[in-house]
């Protein structure tokens, strides 16, 4: 039997609203998350992601997504590691094609705009679960 080692969980926060970003913090201590890592933009968070093992990525979803939507498609080739990494989105919109893009482009999960703490509770340590899951899935199988 493999032996998942205890490590704590860290989740990037990429949103221009620096009271929604430390929001997150506060919200993402319910999920026991410590270790929060913030960017104003997706191409800030880049930087944030090379060499950092992030658990979960939250990224605001904002009209002209254009930014964000190239980032994910970079993030699911494998360009700043771990390809597979879960992205929960939040938007302003629930419009079907909104819906449809954000999910092509690989995002795992999106909350609707304005935001419940609920909600974001849920999601976010559904999310981490689901991946601290499947990696001690793939341990056991090496």
């Amino acid at each position: 039997m493999a032996v998942v080692e205890e490590r704590s969980r860290r989740v990037l926060v990429i949103d221009s609203s620096q009271h929604i970003r430390r929001l997150f913090v506060t919200l993402l201590a319910a999920v026991e998350v410590k270790d929060v890592a913030e960017a104003r933009t997706p191409n800030q968070a880049v930087a944030r992601l090379m060499g950092n093992d992030i658990d979960l990525i939250i990224l605001d979803l904002p009209r002209d997504s254009t930014e964000a939507l190239l980032f994910v498609h970079r993030l699911r080739k494998g360009e700043f590691g771990n390809a597979r990494l879960p992205v929960l989105a939040l938007s302003a919109t629930t419009h079907h094609a909104v819906l449809e893009t954000a999910w092509e482009a690989g995002i795992d999960d999106v909350i609707a705009k304005p935001l419940s703490a609920i909600d974001i509770i849920h999601r976010a340590g559904w999310l981490l679960e689901k991946r601290e899951d499947n990696t001690a899935i793939a341990k056991a199988a090496e």
